[in-house]
């Protein structure tokens, strides 16, 4: 490299006191023959062009603190600029699922297990406004109304039924909020429910657990009732989250503010796959999503 240095400074020199265009495209090209990198050249000609070329020096431009550097010579100018060939994402948009109210997503029947002990649900959702109840999560068992974990919005209100029939349902003392992106957690430990909304914890509840069939998987927007789907979500949820434990008030928080948790995470769904029938799971557990009925993908 020293010696690459000292040849790099003596061509650049001798060629810099032509005061030609072509030299300098001549001294990229030889210090190229010789190995010398983009980042070796750059400093070495800023420095010999600006002390030969004190008219022309503000011309000279190096830069971008992105992308490659692309050395590019203007005749008028005699000047060299670096320019950045990144992509660009000006404009470009993502295309999220939306529940249609019609749609729904089949996870594998592996989860069946989950809600059996300690559990969160946690994420974002924006529900409409439309009348009719929203459910978030339902697992379900064999028998009529035999609704052995359901989460979601009923009768205007946060909800859940810990199972296994329609009489364990629980249901918060305040309004869902709807219409709006807001940030939900359903965490349970030691058959306690505490719910979060935004981050501060709202409602708390006696869960219950009973025991239950597991031959249904669970499903995300859908749930039965009678063995009839039923209770379609409408609207949108965003970086849904399934743990096998109980998240704490501070661990909720941090996954709103973008520090997700990972450990005893089994799902995490983004919906931002942007085609497709499949949402995948990023949790690195395999448990990926099929949506059941016609996707529908909208830009956001």
């Amino acid at each position: 490299m020293k010696r690459y240095l000292e040849i790099s400074r003596y061509l650049i020199k001798s060629f810099a006191k032509e005061k030609a265009g072509s030299a300098i495209l001549e001294i990229v090209i030889i210090l190229a023959i010789f190995g010398v990198s983009a980042a070796v050249i750059t400093p070495i000609v800023r420095t010999q062009l600006a002390e030969t070329y004190d008219s022309e020096s503000k011309d000279i431009t190096f830069g971008g603190e992105k992308g490659d550097a692309v050395l590019t010579a203007t005749p008028q100018a005699n000047s060299l600029t670096a320019v950045d060939t990144t992509p660009s994402t000006t404009n470009q948009t993502t295309k999220v699922f939306r529940f249609d109210g019609n749609t729904y997503l089949q996870l594998p029947k592996r989860l069946t297990t989950f809600g059996s002990s300690d559990f969160t649900l946690e994420g974002w959702f924006n529900i409409t406004s439309a009348p009719g109840s929203d459910a978030i999560f339902g697992l379900n068992g064999s028998q009529p109304n035999d609704n052995n974990l359901t989460i979601g919005v009923w009768g205007g209100k946060y909800h859940m039924n810990p199972g296994p029939d329609g009489n364990s349902g629980l249901s918060s003392s305040m309004d869902a909020k709807k219409d709006q992106k807001v940030h939900l957690a359903w965490s349970v430990k030691s058959d306690k429910l505490s719910f979060y909304e935004n981050g501060d914890l709202v409602w708390t509840a006696d869960a219950p657990r009973n025991s239950y069939t597991k031959e249904e998987g669970p499903k995300l927007g859908m749930e039965f009732d009678t063995w009839t789907p039923t209770d379609f979500y409408d609207g949108y949820m965003y970086e849904v989250r399934l743990y096998t434990k109980a998240l704490t008030q501070t661990e909720v928080t941090n996954n709103m503010n973008g520090n997700t948790d990972r450990t005893s995470l089994v799902g995490e769904y983004l919906f931002n796959d942007g085609s497709g029938n499949v949402i995948l799971d990023h949790s690195g557990s395999g448990n990926d999503a099929v949506i059941v009925g016609n996707p529908v993908w909208e830009s956001k």
